[in-house]
């Protein structure tokens, strides 16, 4: 594997490092003010998502600064950011919980986010595996 074809994926697991981790602190920092921003009552749930999410960033910082890149660990990133944004639309759209309309926005645009990290992650396996 050159450099070249892992560099795509090492930029797109770093940067959905960054937003993970970022997000990650903001969830345990800040869960009271987003579980109520979102409409919901339980804090607890925002907070352990929040060190699910730190947790998440860290391993996928290691993997984009791994040599050679964690591949194993790559394709893991894409299939669990899919399973993020495909829980997020379910929880947007069958109201399992009633989310307020900014917080619906708000899981919309962060799935959105997770989403381009997810291509990102897959066009760089794809590009390693040619």
């Amino acid at each position: 594997m050159s450099a070249n074809n892992s560099s795509l994926l090492r930029i797109a697991l770093y940067g959905n490092s960054i937003f993970s981790f970022a997000s990650g602190l903001a969830f345990v920092l800040f869960s009271e003010a987003i579980a109520s921003f979102l409409g919901i009552s339980a804090s607890w749930i925002i907070f352990v998502i929040g060190a699910g999410l730190l947790l998440y960033g860290y391993q996928l910082y290691s993997s984009s600064k791994s040599e050679p890149v964690n591949m194993a660990f790559a394709n893991i990133a894409v299939y669990a950011d899919l399973v993020w944004v495909l829980g997020s639309a379910i929880l947007i759209f069958t109201n399992l919980v009633n989310f307020t309309s900014p917080g619906k926005w708000g899981i919309a645009i962060i799935a959105d986010i997770v989403l381009v990290f997810a291509i990102l992650q897959y066009v760089g396996l794809r590009r390693i595996a040619k």
